[in-house]
């Protein structure tokens, strides 16, 4: 009979004891489920630190971190590359529009020779031919030729050569072309001493009224 209460006592005292404890451990679960802490991972570091589980997460992230700078580095230097043969590719542009504008410059200047070589053998010619023509035949040919045509034909003369033609000009023709005759430098020399006095065009005198008072009575007069 002492045993049994005896026994029951240390039961009593067991539970008393036990159920408080079993009590505040439910209620710390609790709590830490609310706070968002899982209480296996929580207990387990309470009882052997950190997890293995944990240090494998650990490594993992170090690794994924270390990939991703890696690759980041890849990255940059791929842009860097690409930049660098963009910039070759704009310098190259650069210098071919260069050699292009200078090949149009060369051209245009070359072209321009051409025009200017093929204007000189052409009055060459012209002075050539009428200043080895007798003088009334070539008058006869620049009557016939509309004034703005025949004083660019005659400048192209040297000024013995025009004052021939002018002379066998009918007074009309010789007074409208008066007014648009130009000098010609070239041929001052080889005239001698007395084309100095025709290098301009008022040195140059049309024919007297007399001579051509067959055009209507008109007089031609003198170029100031």
């Amino acid at each position: 009979m002492e045993e049994k209460r005896s026994s029951h006592r240390a039961l009593k005292i067991f539970l008393s004891i036990l159920l408080p404890v079993i009590f505040l451990l439910l209620l710390i679960t609790l709590l830490l489920k609310f706070s968002g802490v899982d209480p296996v991972d929580a207990a387990k570091q309470l009882v052997g630190g950190s997890s293995p589980a944990a240090g494998n997460e650990n490594g993992t992230s170090v690794d994924g971190t270390s990939a991703l700078k890696q690759k980041i580095a890849e990255q940059e230097a791929t842009i860097k590359q690409l930049r660098g043969d963009s910039q070759k590719k704009s310098d190259q542009i650069t210098q071919l529009n260069d050699q292009l504008k200078q090949a149009q410059e060369n051209a245009g200047q070359t072209a321009g020779a051409a025009q200017k070589q093929a204007a000189a053998d052409r009055q060459a010619v012209y002075a050539q031919t009428y200043k080895n023509m007798d003088p009334v035949k070539a008058a006869a040919i620049f009557n016939k030729i509309p004034v703005k045509n025949a004083a660019q034909y005659l400048n192209m003369l040297d000024n013995k050569t025009k004052a021939a033609i002018l002379e066998n000009l009918p007074a009309g023709k010789a007074a409208q072309l008066t007014p648009m005759l130009k000098a010609n430098a070239n041929t001052s020399s080889s005239a001698g001493p007395a084309s100095a006095s025709q290098a301009s065009p008022s040195a140059i005198t049309t024919p007297p009224a007399n001579d051509s008072s067959e055009q209507g009575g008109e007089t031609v007069p003198s170029t100031p």
